[in-house]
């Protein structure tokens, strides 16, 4: 058996990479280095990879033509989602994601995909065989992913360290990407609303917004969305498994985001209180944001007609508004906005169905929300009080 021979592993000096290749061993030395053999020929981007070379001469073609590079001869484009690749096969593999079709099945316990290698790597989960043992304290695992991951622990070296605020980083493509939180450059901007970015994607993720096409289609109810993992988290709502539980008062979701945020009801302390009035919060980017309403600087302002912010969010929120494109339109009727928000609100008026009911007196809503902010009216708590005349509400 191939797995039972003895394996020879070679080791980095630097973060304690380890492998069975000793090219690769090299290939992984040069991210410790300042040397990029790898250069683009039209710009002046630089790689230790010859694969990220490749896939960086993608963004100098254009989608939906065939340009031929020295490296990229041509481009295979899905029609669905404009997802592009230099190779056929990876193409094909891509098209099943926009299918419900999951042919390959497990024969223990029925979970399916639409790769061979998800399911061998699944199938490792019903094996009692843990064959990656981690030499300094025992541990053993099913995946070499695991133990890789498993051995950065052992591993306290960041060699790459950040002068501005002393963060520290194994590899130091991870101290490039950090250095990017202190700088306003923001280099990608999207030529439809102006939203700029310091990460390529995020601006793609942020195009999408601008995109009619939804090819993620919910099988129950004809939801659409642009993202695989809207999709996902929509699915749950169909699902009467609720399998994130409060441990204190027993509340359940489908949402690990939504337990979260309840938990945060549970605990009283908020840390960080704001000198001028008292407004205090759990997190310190949310005071932050709050302290811009005791400021009179708006540095963000609009250069067509002169309006000013305290934030930049507000300022492309604005920017829309002298735009002639719209586009969010409703199927049904047609209306189209600049603003999602508008549009969701605007769904509104097309849907009858009020689900959530009042026990007391038969009041109904379409949000569980606007029931909750109901039933105080059904209740003798008055929490917020006035500290100048006793007046609460």
């Amino acid at each position: 058996m191939k797995i039972h021979k003895s394996i020879v592993l070679f080791r980095c000096n630097i973060c304690n990479y380890s492998c069975v290749k000793k090219w690769l061993l090299k290939q992984h030395l040069q991210i410790h280095t300042d040397e990029k053999p790898y250069k683009c020929t039209k710009c002046d981007y630089k790689t230790v990879r010859k694969q990220a070379l490749q896939k960086h001469f993608l963004t100098h073609a254009k989608k939906h033509l065939y340009k031929k590079t020295s490296i990229c001869n041509e481009l295979f484009v899905c029609k669905t989602c404009e997802f592009s690749t230099q190779h056929n096969w990876q193409l094909k593999r891509h098209m099943l994601t926009h299918t419900l079709v999951k042919p390959f099945v497990c024969e223990t316990c029925g979970f399916s995909t639409r790769q061979k290698c998800h399911l061998k790597t699944h199938m490792l989960t019903h094996s009692s065989n843990k064959q990656f043992r981690c030499e300094t304290c025992g541990f053993s695992t099913r995946h070499q992913k695991s133990l890789k991951k498993h051995m950065k622990t052992h591993v306290p070296a960041t060699p790459f360290v950040c002068e501005n605020c002393g963060f520290s980083a194994q590899y130091k493509w991870h101290l490039k990407r950090h250095m990017l939180t202190h700088s306003s450059e923001k280099p990608f901007v999207c030529e439809v609303c102006g939203f700029s970015t310091r990460q390529n994607c995020h601006l793609k993720r942020h195009m999408l917004i601008h995109i009619s096409v939804k090819p993620f289609l919910c099988a129950t109810c004809g939801f659409s969305t642009r993202q695989k993992y809207h999709l996902k988290t929509h699915i749950l709502t169909h699902s009467s498994n609720k399998q994130f539980v409060c441990e204190t008062c027993g509340f359940s979701t489908r949402y690990q985001k939504s337990l979260k945020k309840h938990m945060k009801t549970h605990v009283s302390a908020a840390p960080f209180v704001c000198a001028n009035c008292g407004f205090s919060t759990q997190h310190k980017s949310n005071l932050k944001t709050h302290m811009q309403i005791h400021s009179s600087n708006k540095p963000f302002i609009c250069a067509t007609c002169g309006f000013a912010t305290r934030q930049k969010g507000h300022l492309r929120a604005h920017m829309l508004t002298h735009s002639s494109v719209k586009s969010f339109v409703c199927e049904t009727c047609g209306f189209s906005t600049c603003y999602q928000k508008s549009l969701k609100k605007h769904m509104q008026t097309h849907v009858s169905a009020t689900p959530f009911v009042c026990e007391n007196c038969g009041f109904s809503a379409q949000h569980k929300c606007h029931l909750k902010r109901h039933m105080l009216t059904h209740s003798l708590e008055k929490p917020f009080v006035c500290e100048v005349c006793g007046f609460s509400t």
